[in-house]
């Protein structure tokens, strides 16, 4: 096994041990609801109000990334 081997190997491992929350692509917030209807139903943001069928599986440095993104431009839209 060569060098560059054993380290994405240790990646993939420290990658599959990190837990994923389901969160809002808009704002990065864990805070949704499901409701259900129709064919597939809908995910609703509670704290950017957020509709759809798309959410991001993330881990807790993602969802501080996507939150940071958000906020920045709240801030430039102010």
């Amino acid at each position: 096994m060569e060098e560059n081997d054993t380290e994405r190997s240790d990646i993939r491992e420290s990658e599959d041990n990190e837990e994923l929350t389901e969160v809002c692509p808009v704002c990065g917030s864990p805070d949704l609801y499901f409701e259900a209807g129709g064919i597939e139903g809908l995910y609703h943001c509670k704290y950017c109000g957020y509709v759809g069928g798309f959410v991001i599986d993330a881990n807790r440095k993602m969802m501080q990334l996507i939150r940071d993104e958000y906020e920045s431009k709240l801030r430039l839209s102010e």
